[in-house]
C-alpha cells in the first residue's frame, strides 16, 4: 500500500466503513489531522490502525493510541490511560497528549483499533517494539502523575480559599 492509498474520515459513512474493515481484521491507514497528540503526532502523519485481536494484541494496553468516536461521533486518536468500571461496563479513560483534560470514558467495545505504526516517506516506526512500548508507558505515567498533581492543587487551592 502506498501513501497515496490513505483514506480520509469525513462523514458517518466513512466511519462505518472503517469500523467494518477493522471488525473484519483489516488494518487501515489514515492521515492524522489535528494537534491533540502533540508532540507525539503533529498532524499530517500517516498511521496504520490495526484491530484488536490481530498479531497477538488481544485487548487495549495502557499507553496505546486508540481510535474511537467521541460522543459527538467524531473519530479521535488518543492515548489510553487506564480502565474503569462504569455502569457495570469496562470503559477506557483516554486523553490527547496535548489536551488539558481527559476525554469522556469510552466503552471498551467502542474502541475501533490502535495505532500499530507511523509511516513516514522514508521509514516506518513500529509502536509495538519494546522501546516504543516503554516510551508509551512513560508518557502515560507522566500524564497520570500530572493529572493527580492538578487535582491535588485544585483541592489545596479550594481549601485555602475557605480559610
Amino acid at each position: 500500500m502506498t501513501l497515496s492509498s490513505v483514506i480520509s474520515i469525513r462523514d458517518k459513512g466513512a466511519i462505518d466503513l472503517l469500523h467494518s474493515l477493522l471488525k473484519q481484521g483489516v488494518s487501515v491507514r489514515l492521515r492524522v489531522s489535528g494537534r491533540s497528540m502533540q508532540p507525539f503526532l503533529n498532524g499530517g502523519e500517516v498511521v496504520e490502525i490495526a484491530p484488536y485481536g490481530m498479531q497477538g494484541v488481544r485487548h487495549p494496553r495502557i499507553g496505546d493510541i486508540v481510535l474511537f468516536c467521541n460522543p459527538q461521533g467524531n473519530p479521535l486518536l488518543h492515548r489510553f490511560l487506564w480502565r474503569r468500571l462504569h455502569n457495570k461496563k469496562i470503559h477506557l479513560q483516554t486523553k490527547g497528549d496535548a489536551c488539558a483534560s481527559c476525554d469522556t470514558p469510552v466503552p471498551v467495545d467502542q474502541v475501533l483499533g490502535y495505532v500499530r505504526q507511523i509511516i513516514f516517506t522514508n521509514h516506518t516506526v513500529d509502536l509495538q517494539t519494546l522501546r516504543m512500548r516503554l516510551t508509551a508507558y512513560t508518557v502515560t505515567t507522566r500524564t497520570i502523575v500530572l493529572l493527580l498533581l492538578q487535582k491535588a492543587n485544585y483541592h489545596l487551592f479550594t481549601k485555602q480559599q475557605l480559610l
